[in-house]
């Protein structure tokens, strides 16, 4: 376009950059909007962020309130350091208990006898027992490489082999049971003969048979067995009755009948023999003396041919067998011929040639009462709510320590506390107001529609928070603080009814009244750990309640919390997911608006271009005729 100037209004300025400061002020509302888009786009991060530290002093919260959170936790020590480790739960007593460690559990050491390294051995079957368990090894034939990975391969969860080379032409062969105790020894049958070339076991013998014991029931001192279920035990004429062919049992009844103290060897069972018809499953069960006290054992049996097998082995080894228990749920009567003790042989037919260590349980005395266990590992079933681990004997008695683990719950609590002051400080600064910030979209000595409002305003608004005036938070913020500072009703006598009571508080006394008004926790950790240690209880209590006894936890600092942020970060109708939805649908109108008004930027800057040209068109025209008329004047004056 030629650049030509416009007298009088515009004169000496470029048509283009007339037209550009036009559209440049055309284009205000499009910067107006822009800056709402930014201003949308920084309230939604800081919704983003308000949501991560709710949802953050929530999932702190829940881990205060839950059932399992570790305020009673209690640990295992011992008075000589390396002795025992372990843990207690809540149900564990608290105290000190006299122990003494006279043996540990070992694992069962095999060696067999210098053999040629180069020996073959033929192809066959062999299998190792160890405790309750057996496996049987399909071997190929070969070395004794190839022997020793077949063990580990079919028998490796029973027995760690190894070999050993003696010399260049001798090797041994040794073999560890995988389990400790004298009950988890290792015994081998050798029909094939493959483990005796291999130097490892003696001459495979043939297999004892099972040794029965005929036991004698105490009809008339039995008793009623779990009345309530079997209802006709206490009718006189329903009792057990001894016949020539056996014992009668009457439907619909049960008893424990005494027989005379019989110890009962591993895999012992006790075989209950009938007589003419009897269900397909009967309870059955037997009495046997642990630890100083009975305990029983009843369970379904199913009959197999005219017998029920009771596995009295696999749950009373190496204990006394005092009670049998007979019962019929039938409605016709089951007559039991014979009760017998049977006690297979020890499975093993092929003896070890060399024991390096013979497997030994572990030896414990607790308040001087002697115990023995397979494993020094994981025992659990000795102390109440104690499961410990055992390191090593003790050359005299040492002191075995239950107490309260006060870290766990302190760590939880620290945690809660700093997640709380997280976001409350976050909240308050993201509402403060600075009284002499200004939030305008315009300078104050620039009245001109000129003006870009992007930089006076993020001036201004930096010296307020984003989402000053914001009612949400400020109700979430007077929320904490209500919460931080209520009483609740303390379950029990000793228990505690506000955070002060257990050392936190928004500052000591005496403190900058400005900081406490600020509302931020603070932990006093000596008075923390007092009461973590003294009254665990007390102090879950506080946090979550349950007053009424219906399994529900209903009152409590944690409980009232996690209702006051509830609203706050649900996914679907929560105020932060509304906020931040309101949000984006403002900035995708400005979006729509921006993209409008710039179509009409492109069409309103085309129509001026086209004005300036007939304009310009028109004065140079205009001055062309005025040059003409001037000079036609000049010549009719010369010529007269």
């Amino acid at each position: 376009m030629p650049a030509y100037t416009m007298p009088g209004l515009m004169t000496g300025q470029n048509t283009n950059d007339i037209v550009k400061k036009l559209v440049e002020l055309e284009r205000r509302p499009i910067r107006r909007w822009e800056t709402e888009n930014e201003y949308a786009k920084a309230q939604m991060q800081i919704w983003g962020e308000v949501k991560n530290l709710t949802t953050n002093l929530q999932t702190k919260t829940r881990a205060l309130v839950s059932f399992t959170a570790p305020f009673a936790t209690k640990s295992v020590s011992s008075s000589e350091e390396g002795v025992i480790t372990g843990e207690a739960s809540r149900a564990a007593k608290s105290g000190n208990r006299a122990l003494e460690i006279t043996e540990m559990a070992s694992k069962h050491q095999l060696s067999g006898v210098a053999i040629d390294t180069d020996i073959r051995l033929p192809e066959g079957s062999f299998t190792i027992y160890s405790g309750k368990s057996k496996e049987t090894v399909i071997f190929p034939g070969g070395g004794l490489p190839e022997l020793t990975q077949a063990i580990k391969n079919m028998a490796g969860g029973l027995a760690e082999t190894s070999l050993i080379k003696i010399d260049k032409d001798s090797s041994i062969l040794t073999v560890t049971s995988v389990k400790t105790g004298k009950k988890n020894e290792l015994q081998f049958s050798d029909p094939n003969g493959i483990l005796k070339l291999a130097g490892l076991v003696g001459e495979n013998k043939a297999g004892l048979e099972n040794t029965n014991q005929l036991l004698s029931l105490d009809l008339l001192n039995s008793k009623v067995w779990e009345q309530a279920k079997f209802k006709k035990s206490e009718t006189e004429t329903e009792k057990l009755l001894q016949t020539e062919e056996g014992i009668s049992i009457k439907p619909d009844t049960a008893f424990a009948v005494p027989i005379v103290v019989t110890e009962i060897k591993e895999r012992a069972f006790v075989e209950i023999e009938i007589v003419g018809e009897a269900p397909a499953v009967m309870e059955l069960g037997i009495g046997f003396e642990k630890e100083g006290s009975v305990r029983n054992k009843f369970l379904p049996i199913s009959k197999t041919e005219s017998k029920y097998i009771f596995p009295a082995g696999d749950y009373a080894s190496e204990k006394n067998l005092t009670t049998i228990i007979l019962s019929n749920a039938a409605t016709t009567p089951v007559l039991i011929k014979s009760v017998t003790l049977v006690t297979p042989p020890a499975p093993g037919t092929a003896e070890p040639v060399k024991v390096l260590q013979e497997g030994k349980d572990l030896k414990i005395k607790i308040d001087g009462v002697e115990i023995t266990r397979e494993t020094n590992d994981a025992i659990a079933d000795v102390l109440e709510g104690i499961s410990f681990n055992v390191h090593k004997v003790t050359e005299k008695p040492v002191t075995l320590k239950i107490h309260v683990d006060h870290a766990k719950g302190s760590a939880l609590i620290k945690e809660w506390v700093d997640a709380y002051n997280e976001l409350m400080k976050f909240s308050k600064e993201v509402i403060s107001v600075e009284k002499n910030a200004r939030i305008s979209d315009k300078k104050e000595s620039d009245d001109s529609k000129a003006a870009d409002i992007s930089k006076d305003f993020w001036d201004n608004k930096s010296k307020s928070g984003i989402l000053a005036g914001e009612n949400s938070i400020q109700r979430l913020i007077a929320s904490l603080k209500t919460t931080a500072n209520s009483y609740y009703p303390a379950p029990k006598d000793n228990g505690f009814k506000v955070l002060t009571d257990i050392g936190i508080s928004t500052g000591a006394v005496g403190s900058n009244w400005e900081k406490i008004q600020d509302g931020l926790l603070q932990i006093d950790q000596e008075r923390l750990v007092s009461v973590l240690s003294e009254n665990p209880d007390g102090v879950r209590d506080l946090f979550a309640s349950d007053p009424n006894n219906d399994a529900k936890m209903e009152e409590g600092v944690g409980i009232r919390l996690l209702e006051i942020l509830r609203p706050y970060n649900q996914y679907a109708s929560g105020i932060v997911t509304s906020k931040v939805k309101l949000l984006e649908e403002s900035v995708a109108g400005n979006n729509k608006k921006i993209k409008e008004h710039e179509s009409h930027l492109i069409s309103f800057e085309a129509k001026l271009k086209q004005r300036f040209l007939y304009m310009e068109q028109g004065v140079g025209k205009n001055k062309s005729v005025g040059n003409y008329l001037q000079n036609n004047m000049f010549r009719g004056n010369g010529g007269e």
